[in-house]
């Protein structure tokens, strides 16, 4: 079966704060265990962690959370010395330093936004070359295309892993 239309939702992969290979210490590497790659279902639930209905029925944007929610709906386990005694819950998840403040979930924000940013077409054309807006309709303007959420698109920088993960370069990376 093709891999490019099929997300395998067991797929695991393990991250190591450092080589294993690596000798630093008789101390074993702590290892977080991501999903290798997002399903729709999984991407759904990321978006619908920066938007929710409030208690009037108006949605309410959560712009700063991209990463937190990237980090809950994609680790799904850990071990090592400093995580023992310590179980992989949402709770244990969100309790977890700022990838700013630690190389280690850095370097796991990083691997998701990798892991999950957009392909290139095969043909080397863009979705649109054959005259069919995103959303199915001949003619149609990006802009009336469903997209998924992007929180800073106007006014507000995106970070790299959100850049990454929809496909779209920084201004810096022209």
């Amino acid at each position: 079966m093709s891999k490019r239309f099929h997300v395998d939702p067991s797929e695991r992969v393990d991250v190591f704060e450092f080589d294993p290979g690596e000798v630093i210490s008789d101390t074993p590497p702590n290892v977080i265990t991501i999903r290798a790659r997002m399903d729709v279902a999984t991407a759904g639930k990321v978006s619908s962690e920066l938007m929710k209905l409030g208690v009037d029925n108006k949605p309410e944007l959560y712009v700063g959370e991209h990463v937190g929610a990237l980090l809950l709906h994609n680790i799904l386990g850990w071990r090592g010395p400093d995580f023992d005694d310590l179980p992989c819950t949402p709770a244990n998840i969100r309790a977890l330093p700022s990838p700013d403040s630690d190389p280690f979930i850095e370097k796991v924000a990083n691997e998701i936004g990798e892991r999950n940013k957009k392909r290139e077409s095969p043909n080397g054309r863009s979705p649109t070359a054959s005259g069919f807006a995103t959303n199915g309709s001949p003619g149609a303007s990006p802009q009336s295309a469903p997209a998924i959420f992007h929180p800073s698109e106007d006014s507000i920088s995106k970070s790299p892993l959100l850049r990454a993960l929809d496909g779209r370069p920084s201004k810096s990376d022209d």
